[in-house]
């Protein structure tokens, strides 16, 4: 039997080695796309975004691709596929009194970029100002095969008359439709394949304001 002295110890260790274990583990933060709150499939949609998809049926992607003496060769596992989703919040006010609030609100958004990108492996992202897109050459391969989304920049400022109720809060949310591809990429030298990835777009196609209340 085990010394106090011998249990402390025994305990010191064991909390080191689940210390030790849970620290390796890979935690996967979905945050692949920050700027939706949420991507929204059809009902009997069979897709997934990347970070959602088995690693088999990515391996499998991988098999598609072509080879090609120099640059980087694509093949898509989801092509146009028309997803809803809610954006970003752009207003949030609660009204905790026992009297109406009267808000005379405006505000701004600035659309300078309407695709969403996100990759995973050996392929990076390179952002110009609010407008992000993958590895050069292969941004155009993928455009090549998915279509060239045309970038517009416009600022539009909304001014309205917000009324919340007592005890109610009240929230203004940006939704739409959006397009999604994604897919797996390598890139070539003299034949041989150096680098290797995945590739995930989201461009939006059509873009609301949803306003709601919830009971405090």
């Amino acid at each position: 039997m085990l010394s106090k002295e011998g249990v402390f110890i025994f305990k010191k260790i064991l909390v080191i080695f689940i210390t030790t274990f849970v620290l390796s583990m890979p935690f996967r933060v979905h945050a692949a796309h920050p700027e939706f709150q949420k991507i929204i499939f059809n009902k009997n949609s069979i897709s997934n975004l990347i970070e959602d998809m088995p690693q088999s049926k990515i391996d499998k992607a991988y098999e598609n691709v072509k080879r090609k003496v120099f640059g980087w060769s694509v093949a898509k596992i989801t092509s146009d596929e028309t997803v809803s989703y809610i954006g970003q919040t752009v207003f949030s006010r609660a009204n905790n009194t026992s009297n109406e609030l009267v808000f005379a609100h405006t505000y701004e958004v600035e659309d300078t970029c309407e695709t969403s990108v996100s990759v995973t492996g050996d392929i990076s992202i390179e952002v110009s100002g609010k407008v992000k897109s993958v590895n050069a050459g292969l941004d155009a391969s993928v455009r090549k095969e998915i279509g060239e989304k045309s970038r517009k920049s416009i600022v539009e400022t909304t001014k309205t008359t917000l009324i919340i109720a007592p005890r109610t809060k009240l929230s203004v949310v940006l939704k739409g439709k959006a397009r999604l591809n994604n897919g797996v990429a390598y890139y070539h030298f003299l034949g041989i394949r150096f680098k290797k990835g995945t590739w995930e777009y989201i461009d939006i196609i059509t873009e609301y304001y949803d306003y709601y209340e919830e009971n405090l």
